[in-house]
């Protein structure tokens, strides 16, 4: 996008007439003053979210077809936007809330688009229906979709599923994928190994960074935390070793999947894979041990993959790493300071999960998330025996790459080397607590159509990428003027109608009962 910004040369042969003359209808100044065209996507974004986030809040989980019968039970369950979606009968015409946890879905390549659409199909519209049918672990006597309950729902048992065996297929896809490619660039540093693309080459004239430096800062950092965590009886120094040493095994197969998909970042399978080793080492029963032992690893894997996504960024648009190193570790610091000292004003005044009685993590609002606050036992403990049939997950995961690898291998198959289950398997785990299935499918319904109708020819490319950086410059705007106006000032707007929400989950109030 900043490259973009910065292109003053014209490359559309309509600029100009027959007779030789500027053209200066709309249509071209915006085309070819891009500046111009971010500005004006921006505005017209500032202007929309209005709507669906303070106006009319029912556009952001829009179950229009459900809206039809609102008595229908049946119809609630499978079109809803926290039902199935069906057809896409709930929609989500937010996008802040379509853009929360997959970011952009007109960056995303459009294979990657492909696989999640597939995923979404298969899983949400054919295994939860079955799930349902069947009525596992009595789950009719919930909604299919909902959001956090204190029984499971259909919808909860497939993704926990999905988030389990994510784990294993990201590391024998790594393999079966990527090994070789893998394997080059660890027998050499040499410039001629890694590609020798023009980026390489001129970042190569860059004064580097010392690894000793990297090293220093990482030494200090561990001594810190281990002698803090020590001291203060939040964790033992060997329990904050361990943590890093989990996570770090899971940077290079994430990470090589998250730079080919655009996804993976903020990972809710990685999150899961600590509460379960945080409670299998019995330190569920101590929350304040179980989310320091969380947030040291999870933190590491987030924060390293930011660090490389924006060495990454440097490497491309040019800036030298020693600055770029000297930025990382200030806005370190100062991010973490400010972090620390608004964590400590807040439990000051309202004591620790007392009167303020936030959420330490995004995930703590689905079921296994929760579980360290609400189940002493264990996830997976004898207590709740049933819930270790989901460990079979993890063979499952481990199985669903090879097939289509080795069809890969023969030429009438070859199109199967881009189906990617991680992606799919890492995306559906965030559904439903975090992500309705209306997001999740006009998140997809949106790239899809953007790809094939204009995405798909090469030099609209540019143009797509500068509107999604407008549309969440545009989201953001709104977001800071309404929160600062008027929903921390507590002024409601009049609510439109029958457009009462409920518990602003849905538009369709059956879309979150139980059956009765």
């Amino acid at each position: 996008m900043l490259r973009i910004l910065h292109e003053h040369k014209s490359t559309n042969t309509d600029e100009y007439n027959n007779s030789g003359t500027r053209n200066r209808n709309w249509r071209n100044v915006l085309i070819h003053n891009k500046l111009l065209l971010f500005t004006f996507i921006v505005l017209l974004t500032f202007i929309y979210e209005w709507f669906p986030l303070y106006l009319i809040p029912v556009l952001s989980v829009f179950s229009w077809i459900c809206m039809m019968n609102r008595k229908n039970y049946l119809l609630a369950q499978l079109t809803a936007v926290r039902g199935l979606a069906l057809g896409g009968g709930g929609l989500t015409l937010d996008w802040s809330k379509i853009t929360m946890y997959l970011g952009s879905p007109l960056i995303v390549p459009s294979w990657a688009l492909i696989n999640i659409a597939f995923g979404f199909i298969l899983i949400i519209w054919l295994i939860v229906p079955i799930v349902y049918g069947t009525n596992v672990r009595n789950v009719q006597a919930q909604p299919i979709g909902g959001i956090i309950f204190p029984e499971l729902t259909s919808m909860h048992l497939v993704t926990m599923f999905t988030s389990f065996a994510c784990l294993p297929a990201v590391f024998v896809h790594t393999f079966l994928f990527h090994m070789s490619d893998l394997w080059n660039q660890f027998r050499s540093k040499a410039l001629y190994n890694m590609g020798n693309d023009v980026h390489t080459r001129l970042i190569s004239l860059y004064r580097n960074v010392p690894d000793w430096w990297f090293c220093l800062v990482f030494t200090v950092s561990l001594i810190v935390i281990c002698v803090i965590c020590n001291h203060t009886g939040w964790l033992k120094w060997y329990l904050v070793l361990l943590s890093l040493f989990i996570y770090i095994l899971l940077v290079l197969p994430f990470g090589l999947v998250a730079s080919i998909t655009g996804q993976f970042l903020q990972n809710a399978p990685v999150y899961y894979f600590g509460v379960i080793i945080s409670q299998g080492l019995s330190l569920g029963k101590e929350s304040k041990q179980s989310y320091i032992f969380l947030t040291v690893g999870y933190v590491l894997f987030i924060q390293t993959l930011a660090l490389v996504q924006d060495m990454k960024l440097g490497h491309y648009l040019k800036i030298g790493h020693l600055p770029l190193f000297v930025a990382q570790c200030l806005a370190g610091f100062i991010c973490s300071s400010i972090n620390v000292g608004i964590q400590y004003i807040y439990f000051k005044i309202y004591g620790f999960n007392n009167e303020y009685n936030s959420n330490i993590s995004i995930f703590d609002y689905t079921l296994l998330g929760r579980s360290l606050f609400k189940n002493v036992n264990g996830f997976l403990s004898d207590a709740n025996e049933t819930n270790r049939y989901l460990l079979w997950a993890f063979l499952g995961g481990a199985v669903l790459p090879i097939p289509g690898w080795l069809l890969s291998r023969w030429t009438r198959f070859n199109c199967l080397k881009h189906l990617h289950w991680p992606l799919i398997l890492v995306t559906i785990s965030w559904i439903p607590a975090l992500l309705s299935a209306g997001a999740l499918f006009t998140w997809i319904l949106i790239g899809l159509t953007v790809y094939f109708t204009i995405g798909k020819y090469t030099w609209t490319k540019r143009y797509i990428y500068l509107a999604s950086g407008a549309l969440d410059v545009g989201v953001n705007m709104t977001q800071i003027f309404v929160n600062t106006l008027f929903i921390n000032q507590k002024h409601s707007f009049p609510v439109w109608g029958r457009a009462k929400l409920n518990n602003e989950w849905d538009s369709c109030t059956l879309a979150l009962s139980g059956k009765n």
